[in-house]
């Protein structure tokens, strides 16, 4: 499986202050969250991101939920919500890519499956090595 890794702790941090009771929701999905309980971080980011949507942490984490859970598309969602809001997030720059990467081996497998002949093409051959050799390179969405 991939590895979590952290960059420094403010590229993660909300672009505005919640409220108090915002604030409490967001500590509590962030111990479900380092905690591994996924769905109960996922209700509750989901909540606060709801109530506070220029917040960029719910969202952040949200699509690393979702990455983890198999869910690409949901994933891009959420750190192009990140994006949308700080359009110089690294770690939301990061992961997006990183979930492209994922989807491109994805599509690339399945085309590899419904068009064989095509997909022995020495270009997309090439194109699929690389990003097998990626793959060995452990990305995963960043945490911070």
């Amino acid at each position: 499986m991939l590895v979590i890794t952290a960059l420094a702790s403010g590229c993660s941090t909300v672009s505005l202050q919640p409220p108090a009771a915002g604030y409490e929701k967001l500590e509590k999905a962030d111990k479900a969250f380092r905690d591994g309980e996924w769905d109960t971080a996922n209700e509750l980011y989901g909540a606060v991101a709801e109530a506070q949507p220029r917040l960029i942490s719910p969202h952040l984490r949200l699509g690393i939920i979702d990455y983890r859970q198999g869910r690409p598309k949901g994933a891009a969602g959420h750190f192009e919500a990140v994006l949308q809001r700080n359009p110089d997030h690294v770690v939301a720059t990061y992961n997006l890519a990183v979930t492209h990467l994922q989807r491109a081996r994805t599509l690339l497998d399945r085309h590899e499956q419904l068009a064989p002949v095509s997909a022995s093409r020495p270009a997309l051959v090439d194109v699929r090595k690389a990003l097998e050799r990626l793959k060995g390179e452990k990305q995963t969405p960043e945490t911070r």
